[in-house]
C-alpha cells in the first residue's frame, strides 16, 4: 500500500498536469491525497476500486482540483451520489464515469455547473433515466453524451434528454433494449443533433421510422443489429438533406426502399446489408448521386448486370452486393456506356442462376481497382486477362464459379500488389502458365485454382514464390512427390494439390513450409524422408495410394498440428514421436495397414484421433491423461480384442464428444466409468464381444449437443478468412464419423455432427433386461439393441424418446407387449422389434406406426394387429344346418380316395419287397428264415393256447 501523506515522507509535485493512477487497487481514501493538485488538467483513476459516493467533501478538507479539464473514472463501483461531490469542477470539459454502479433515475443538477463540459460518457451503467433540480441550469456546451449499455426507459427517453442538454451533437445509445417504444420524435429538441447511434437494441420497432423526418439535423444514423423484422416506413425520408451516412445492417427489413429516399442527395454512405429489402435499383438509388460506399449484401434486390442504374454516380467507390440477384436487363447488350466512376471495390454474386453473359461492359473503363469479387455470376468467355491489365493496383480477385473456361495466360507486366487469385470452380483446361510466374506475381500470397480441368505438371517457379496458400485441388494435374520438395528458399503457407491425378515429380517446395495439402490424389511411393524436418504445421496426404512407414523423426516442439494421412497403405506401426507432439490436435490415419497397439498419448493434446480401417490389435495400458482435450476417438474396424476398462478410467474426465469402437474382437463387461463421459454425443460399440448387462447410469447421460467442442459449430468466414485463417477456422469441415443409424451407416461431415446424437450396442452378447433408465435420453436421436441376448419387457419409458428417429431392438429374446405408448413418438422413422418372443397387439396403426411394415415385427409369431396378417380378435366360423348332405358326399369322397390309395400303398410294397428278395441273395434267405420263425412262433402259441382253453373249460 503507497502512503501518500506528507507524514510519510511523500507529497505530490504540485505543478503537476496530468496524473495516470489507472489499473491499480486505489480506494476511496487515497482520493484525499489529491487536494493539492491546483495545476492538474488531466486525472485517470479508472480500473481501481473506487465505490460508492466516496464520502469525501470539503468539510473534510477535500476538494477535487478545480483546474481539472478530463476525468477519467470508468471501471469503479461508483454510485449515484458520487455525481454531486463532481460541482464546482467548471473547467471539466470530458468526464468518463462507464462501468460503474450508477443505476435507475440519476439527478443531474450536481453536473449543472459544468458549463464545459462537452464530451460526457455513462455507458455501461444500468441508467434508466435523467432528472434535474428545479431551476437548474443545463449542460449548455454539451456535445457527445454516451449511453451505450443502459436501460434506458423509452417512455421518458424525451424527458431525459431535455434534462441533459438540448446542445448534444453526437448521441449514442446502443445496447439498451429499450423499455417501451422510442420515436425519432423524442430527439426532436436535439436541434443540434447530427450523430444518433442506436445499434443493437432489440426492442426497436419500425414505428421510430415514422417521424424520422423530425431529425433535419442529421448527418449520421446508425441502427444495425436490432432485428426489427419489418418494413422500411415510407416517412418522410426526404426531409433528411443532410444526412450523409445510413447503416441499417441485419434488421430483418423486407419489401421495398421507401420512394421518399429519392431527396437524400447528400448521402455518401448507405449499408443495407443483411436484410430482405427487394426490388429493382430504379429512381430512389440512382438519385443518390453523392454515393461512395454502398453494401447490399444479402439482400433480394434486383441488380442489372448493365449495372446503368448507377449511370450518374461519380463518387462511388465501394459496392459490395454478394447475395443478391444479378438478372440480365434490356441495356445489358446495348452499347457500351462510360461511368462516371472509378471503383476501388467490387463485390457482387447472384442467389439465382442466369443464362451466361459478358462481363459487365463498365469494366472496360476501371482502373483503380484494388479488390474485385464476382464470384458465382455464370460468364461467358475465358478468364478476362485484359481485366488484370488495366487495374495494375489490383490487391484480391476472385472469379470462383464462374463457369470460365479457355486458358490462364500470364500477363505482360508484374504485378507488384497482387495478393491473391480465386478463379476455382470453373472449367479452365490447359497447364498452369510456368513461365516467369513468380517475376510476374512476386508478392501473391494466395492461389487457388481448384475445381478446374487443369493438366499437366507443376512448375518449379512456385517454389519461389512468396505463396501462403496454394490450392489446385480437383485438377487432372500430373507428377510424383519427389525428395527435394522442402528444398527452395522462400515460405509456403498452405498448399492443396486435391483430387488430381499427379504422377512424376513434384515442384520444389520451401523449407519453412507451413501447410500441405496433396490429398485426393493419385499419388504413390513412399514419402520423403525429410518431410517433417521443417517447420510443418498441417500435412494431408489422404486418399492418395502412397506406401511405406510413416517417416519418424518428429521433434516434440515441431509445430505439427495437423496430419491427415487416410485412405493410402502405409504399414507398420505408428511412430512414438507422433504421441509426443505438443501441438498436435489433429490425427488422421484412417484406412491404411498399420498394425501393433494403440500408442500412448499421455504427453499430447490431441483432440481429433482417427485410426479405423487399420490391422491394429490392441490398446495400450495408459492411454490418456485425467485432463485430456480429446473430442473424437475412432477406432472402428481394426482387431483389438480385450477390455477396455483402464482406457475408460483414463478418459474419465475428459471432453470426449464421440467414441468409436465398432467392429473389434473387444470382450468384458461395459464398463460403468462410461458413464462419466458426460459430453458423449456418439457411441458405438457395436459388433464387438461384449457381455453382461447395459449399465444403468447410460440413461442418466444427457447425450444432447450442448457440450459439442466449438470447432465442430464453426461457421465459415469471409473471403479473406476462407484463406488466411483456413487451417484454424474451416478445420470442422473435414471432420467425420461414420455412423449407423436408421438401418443404414451414415458418415456425418461437419457442422452436421452438431446435430446427432446416438447409441449403437447392437451385435454383441449382452444379457438382462433393458434398463428402464435409457427411456431418460430424451435428446437422442437413435438407440440400436440388437443382436444380443437382452430378455423381459421393452420398457414403457422409451415412449419419451421424443427425438428419436430410429429405434432397433430386433434379434433378442424380448417378451411381453409392445407398449402402446410408443406411437406417440413423431419423429420415429425406423423402428425394428423382428425376431423376439414379443405377443399380444402392435401399438396402435397411427402416427408414424402408421409407415412400418410388416417386417419391423417378423419373427414374432404371437404378435397381431395391423399390419400383421393376424388379427387380435379373429371371427369364428359357423357352419350352417343345410350343409348335411354335402358332408356325407365330403364322407363318401374321402373313404373312396382312403380305399384307392391304400390298395395302391400295400401293392406297391408288395412289389417293392419281392423285387428286392429276388434281386439280393442274402436278404432272400434271411427273409425266409425270420418268416419261418414266426410262422412256427404263433402255430405253437395259438396249440397251447387252445388246449389251455379247453382244460379250462373242462373244468
Amino acid at each position: 500500500m503507497l502512503c501518500l501523506s506528507e507524514n510519510g515522507g511523500f507529497k505530490w509535485p504540485t505543478n503537476l498536469l496530468d496524473l495516470w493512477l489507472s489499473h491499480n487497487s486505489l480506494s476511496n481514501e487515497f482520493v484525499s491525497s489529491l487536494s493539492g493538485l491546483p495545476h492538474l488538467q488531466s486525472l485517470h483513476l479508472s480500473f481501481n476500486q473506487l465505490e460508492g459516493a466516496i464520502n469525501i467533501s470539503e468539510n473534510d478538507g477535500f476538494k477535487w482540483p478545480t483546474n481539472l479539464q478530463e476525468l477519467w473514472l470508468s471501471h469503479n463501483s461508483l454510485s449515484n451520489e458520487f455525481v454531486s461531490s463532481l460541482s464546482g469542477l467548471s473547467r471539466l470539459q470530458y468526464l468518463r464515469l462507464s462501468y460503474n454502479q450508477l443505476e435507475g433515475a440519476i439527478n443531474i443538477s450536481g453536473l449543472s455547473t459544468l458549463s464545459n463540459l462537452t464530451n460526457l460518457d455513462l455507458s455501461y451503467n444500468k441508467i434508466h433515466y435523467f432528472v434535474a433540480g428545479q431551476g437548474s441550469k443545463s449542460l449548455s456546451r454539451l456535445d457527445v453524451l454516451n449511453l451505450d449499455g443502459n436501460m434506458i426507459d423509452g417512455k421518458k427517453l424525451r424527458e431525459s434528454l431535455r434534462a441533459l442538454s438540448s446542445s448534444i451533437r453526437d448521441l449514442y445509445m446502443c445496447w439498451n433494449n429499450f423499455k417501451g417504444t422510442i420515436l425519432a420524435k423524442d430527439f426532436h429538441d436535439l436541434k443540434n443533433l447530427e450523430d444518433l447511434r442506436l445499434d443493437r437494441n432489440n426492442n426497436m420497432e419500425n414505428e421510430f421510422f415514422e417521424s424520422i423526418g423530425n431529425l433535419t439535423s442529421l448527418k449520421v444514423l446508425s441502427l444495425t443489429y436490432s432485428e426489427i423484422n419489418d418494413t422500411l416506413p415510407d416517412a418522410d425520408w426526404s426531409k433528411l438533406k443532410k444526412l450523409e451516412e445510413l447503416n441499417l445492417i441485419q434488421n430483418g427489413f423486407e419489401g421495398f426502399l421507401p420512394k421518399s429516399f429519392i431527396n437524400m442527395t447528400s448521402l455518401r454512405k448507405l449499408d443495407l446489408s443483411q436484410n430482405h429489402f427487394m426490388g429493382k435499383f430504379d429512381s430512389n438509388i440512382a438519385s443518390l448521386t453523392s454515393l461512395e460506399y454502398f453494401d447490399f449484401t444479402e439482400n433480394q434486390f434486383e441488380v442489372p448486370a448493365s449495372f446503368t442504374a448507377f449511370a450518374n454516380h461519380s463518387n462511388l467507390k465501394f459496392i459490395y452486393g454478394k447475395g443478391n440477384k444479378v438478372i440480365l436487363d434490356s441495356q445489358h447488350s446495348l452499347q457500351t456506356w462510360i461511368p462516371k466512376f472509378q471503383l476501388q471495390e467490387l463485390s457482387l454474386s447472384s442467389t439465382i442462376e442466369t443464362i451466361s453473359f459478358w462481363l459487365p461492359k463498365f469494366l472496360l473503363y476501371q482502373k483503380d481497382l484494388i479488390s474485385l469479387d464476382i464470384s458465382s455470376l455464370k460468364l461467358e468467355g475465358g478468364f478476362p486477362h485484359w481485366l488484370l491489365e488495366n487495374n495494375t493496383r489490383l490487391i484480391e480477385v476472385a472469379f470462383r464459379n464462374c463457369s470460365l473456361s479457355g486458358t490462364m495466360q500470364i500477363p505482360l507486366h508484374p504485378f507488384l500488389e497482387l495478393q491473391s487469385i480465386d478463379v476455382s470452380n470453373n472449367t479452365i483446361i490447359g497447364e498452369i502458365p510456368s513461365k516467369n510466374i513468380s517475376y510476374i506475381y512476386p508478392n501473391l500470397r494466395y492461389l487457388n485454382m481448384s475445381r478446374n480441368h487443369i493438366q499437366g505438371s507443376i512448375s518449379r517457379e512456385f517454389g519461389r514464390m512468396k505463396l501462403y496458400s496454394l490450392d489446385l485441388s480437383h485438377n487432372q494435374l500430373s507428377g510424383e512427390i519427389s525428395e527435394d520438395i522442402f528444398q527452395a528458399r522462400h515460405q509456403l503457407n498452405i498448399l492443396k494439390l486435391s483430387h488430381n491425378k499427379l504422377e512424376g515429380p513434384i515442384f520444389t517446395i520451401p523449407t519453412n513450409l507451413k501447410s500441405l495439402s496433396l490429398n485426393d490424389n493419385n499419388f504413390s511411393g513412399s514419402l520423403p524422408s525429410n518431410i517433417f524436418n521443417t517447420s510443418i504445421i498441417s500435412l494431408d496426404v489422404s486418399n492418395n495410394h502412397l506406401v511405406g512407414k510413416i517417416p519418424g523423426l518428429l521433434k516434440k516442439n515441431s509445430g505439427l498440428s495437423k496430419l491427415r494421412m487416410s485412405n493410402n497403405h502405409f504399414e507398420g506401426f505408428i511412430p512414438l514421436e507422433l504421441t509426443q507432439l505438443e501441438d498436435l490436435k489433429y490425427l488422421y490415419l484412417s484406412q491404411n495397414n498399420l498394425i501393433g497397439f494403440v500408442p500412448s498419448f499421455l504427453n499430447s493434446f490431441v483432440k481429433f484421433i482417427h485410426l479405423s480401417n487399420n490391422h491394429l490389435t490392441g490398446l495400450s495400458k495408459k492411454m490418456f491423461t485425467g485432463n485430456s482435450p480429446l473430442v473424437m476417438l475412432d477406432l472402428s474396424y481394426n482387431e483389438i480384442s480385450g477390455g477396455i476398462q483402464d482406457m475408460i478410467e483414463d478418459l474419465s474426465y475428459s471432453k470426449l464428444n464421440f467414441f468409436l469402437l465398432k467392429g473389434n474382437h473387444i470382450t468384458g463387461d461395459i464398463p460403468k466409468q462410461l458413464c462419466q463421459l458426460i459430453n458423449l454425443t456418439m457411441l458405438d460399440l457395436s459388433d464387438n464381444k461384449f457381455l453382461g448387462e447395459i449399465p444403468h447410469c447410460l440413461g442418466t447421460m444427457p447425450f444432447d449437443n450442448n457440450n459439442l467442442d466449438p470447432l465442430l459449430k464453426a461457421s465459415k468466414g469471409s473471403f479473406a478468412e476462407e484463406y488466411s485463417q483456413a487451417p484454424s477456422q474451416l478445420e470442422h469441415k473435414k471432420e467425420k464419423a461414420s455412423f449407423t443409424s436408421k438401418k443404414r451407416i451414415d458418415t456425418y461431415t461437419g457442422s452436421i455432427l452438431a446435430y446427432m446424437s446416438g447409441i449403437d450396442l447392437s451385435n454383441n452378447k449382452l444379457k438382462g433386461n433393458i434398463p428402464y433408465e435409457l427411456g431418460n435420453l430424451t435428446r437422442i436421436q437413435t438407440l440400436n439393441l440388437s443382436h444380443n441376448d437382452l430378455i423381459g419387457q421393452i420398457p414403457d419409458s422409451f415412449s419419451r424418446l421424443v427425438q428419436i428417429e430410429s429405434l432397433d431392438l430386433s434379434f433378442n429374446k424380448l417378451s411381453g407387449e409392445v407398449p402402446s405408448k410408443l406411437n406417440i413418438l413423431t419423429s420415429l422413422e425406423v423402428f425394428s422389434v423382428a425376431y423376439n418372443n414379443l405377443s399380444g397387439p402392435i401399438p396402435e396403426w397411427t402416427n408414424q406406426f402408421a409407415t412400418f411394415e410388416e417386417t419391423s415385427y417378423e419373427g414374432n409369431p404371437f404378435l397381431c394387429g395391423t399390419p400383421l396378417p393376424k388379427s387380435c380378435h379373429p371371427t369364428p366360423t359357423i357352419i350352417p344346418n343345410d350343409l348335411d348332405f354335402d358332408k356325407d358326399n365330403d364322407r363318401l369322397v374321402d373313404m373312396y380316395v382312403f380305399y384307392v390309395s391304400f390298395v395302391v400303398s400295400y401293392t406297391l410294397a408288395l412289389l417293392t419287397t419281392i423285387v428286392a428278395l429276388y434281386i439280393n441273395h442274402s436278404w432272400r434267405q434271411a427273409w425266409f428264415y425270420y418268416t419261418q420263425l414266426v410262422t412256427l412262433n404263433c402255430y405253437y402259441f395259438i396249440v397251447d393256447n387252445f388246449y389251455w382253453f379247453c382244460n379250462a373249460k373242462n373244468m
